[in-house]
């Protein structure tokens, strides 16, 4: 077996949108504090005291958070540490291998959160794709969606690109890789996945995620390849492996993440 230079399958993840539930209250200054009623004003009439309120004028009748935010006054915010919302991550097997690797999240504490969102591919920084034939993985071996194989109502996203392998004879035949993003709850049923657009949520990179509304989701991701002109995936390992490779010199690369938004 030759080695295999893998790039770290990394996780983009940590602060909530400005009114979550681990902010500080502030002062509400604004023209519409009433002197008169001291520290019982409250302007835009959602429970919260003007001078805990970090959103003046919330729409008549909106549910608001524990600062007088509400869910249309918030925009949804990258959370930069990890793990966030408490939550615990436990990972296993590889997206080389049969049956993939396996990401599970459990323990989150949606707080005082409004939504929490899991994007696919969403750093810039680790581009999304698979190589055959460098430790890189170049722009061209970015993942495209696969809107035929792809079922994301019912959680399941696939994605393809095109790379290469270079064999022992000095050929180097296309090969087509594909990404298979599956995503359940902690019930294992399909969490519907929908384009960042739908979603509504500013994401850096990514195109597709889905909104997670339980305490616990499962991430499951198979990154399989084909050479041209046959009908057979076989994971990009396993096809790497077997194939008439040099005894030294070749190398294959990955990579693959997820980032949270929330707000």
């Amino acid at each position: 077996m030759r080695p295999h230079s893998v790039l770290a399958l990394g996780l983009t993840v940590a602060s909530c949108a400005k009114g979550g539930a681990h902010e500080a209250p502030v002062a509400d200054s604004g023209p519409m504090a009433d002197a008169s009623c001291g520290d019982l004003c409250d302007a835009d009439a959602d429970g919260v005291p003007d001078h805990m309120d970090q959103c003046p004028a919330t729409p008549a009748g909106e549910k608001v958070n524990k600062v007088g935010c509400a869910d249309s006054q918030l925009m949804p915010t990258l959370e930069t540490m990890f793990p966030p919302f408490g939550l615990a991550w436990t990972h296993g097997g590889d997206p080389g291998r049969a049956g993939g690797l396996t990401w599970t999240y459990a323990g989150i504490n949606h707080g005082d959160l409004f939504h929490i969102w899991w994007i696919v591919c969403d750093d810039p920084a680790t581009p999304c794709g698979v190589s055959l034939d460098a430790s890189t993985i170049a722009a061209s071996e970015y993942w495209q969606f696969d809107a035929a194989d792809s079922n994301l109502a019912g959680g399941k996203l696939v994605e393809t690109n095109a790379t290469q392998i270079a064999l022992a004879d000095g050929t180097m035949p296309a090969v087509t890789g594909r990404l298979t993003v599956t995503i359940t709850d902690g019930a294992s049923a399909p969490v519907p996945i929908a384009a960042v657009a739908d979603l509504k949520v500013p994401a850096r990179q990514g195109a597709y995620g889905a909104e997670i509304t339980g305490a616990a989701f499962n991430v499951v991701v198979l990154i399989e390849a084909q050479q041209m002109g046959t009908t057979t995936w076989t994971p990009y390992l396993d096809y790497y492996d077997a194939a008439p490779t040099p005894t030294t010199g070749g190398s294959t690369a990955v990579s693959f993440g997820g980032s949270f938004y929330a707000k």
